[in-house]
């Protein structure tokens, strides 16, 4: 899909400094950086660079020390927490390299709850997990629970989850850290393609070189910093 012209996302000078103790601990150096709606961008560098925290940042699940970060028009600075949150609920989905899934709860269960949250009812709710987990090619496992799902099915669940909200971005912190290669390449893959059909940005962290020839741009992060930034041919 082809980026749209005003950037989804912009950051502006963005600067996260951590205190441990008494010592300032500066994991972002003045990042600047526009994200187009459709775009399918990889994140990567060594651990320690800085990844996490700017998915953290670019999610809104934290805020920078300094700069300014604008998502689709919106100055987040002046959204309150509850703003803040309702806001998140809406527009983004996470998936997390641990998959973060509820034990208890059968797949479709799991992508129900964000739904659910909202207030949707059950109904709607169900159907509209059923079709997610259908495009994510899990339909026959929704009834199964998250201990008799392989690890690549269980990132699968995770990726319906983040896109049942219909959200205008989705960001993967290290998507497939606890996968093989080979399921590792199907999950970017999947990404690709829901990046593709439903028109959704991803956002995603590697620090695997092997998996950008799939991304339409990438950005490499080292010691706080942007080194690079290139869109792929």
């Amino acid at each position: 899909m082809k980026p749209t012209e005003t950037p989804l996302l912009q950051l502006r000078d963005i600067r996260r400094r951590f205190m441990l103790g008494e010592t300032a601990i500066d994991a972002l150096h003045g990042i600047s950086l526009d994200i187009h709606a459709g775009e399918f961008l990889a994140v990567w560098g060594p651990s320690g660079s800085g990844k996490s925290t700017l998915m953290n940042l670019i999610g809104l699940i934290d805020a920078p020390t300094s700069g300014e970060i604008q998502f689709d028009g919106q100055h987040t600075r002046r959204l309150d927490d509850d703003a803040l949150t309702e806001f998140r609920g809406r527009q983004i989905g996470f998936v997390f390299q641990s998959f973060n899934l509820v034990p208890v709860l059968s797949a479709l269960e799991n992508v129900m709850l964000p739904l659910q949250i909202r207030g949707i009812s059950e109904h709607e709710a169900r159907a509209r997990a059923a079709a997610v987990l259908m495009d994510v090619g899990l339909a026959k496992f929704g009834l199964s629970y998250p201990d008799k799902l392989s690890g690549g099915q269980r990132q699968r669940v995770a990726i319906a989850r983040a896109l049942v909200v219909a959200p205008k971005l989705v960001i993967a912190d290290e998507p497939t850290a606890n996968l093989d290669s080979e399921n590792s390449r199907i999950i970017v893959d999947l990404m690709r393609e829901m990046n593709r059909a439903r028109g959704v940005t991803f956002v995603f962290t590697t620090h695997d070189p092997r998996l950008l020839e799939h991304v339409d741009r990438k950005i490499l992060l080292r010691d706080g910093h942007i080194e690079s930034d290139e869109v792929m041919q």
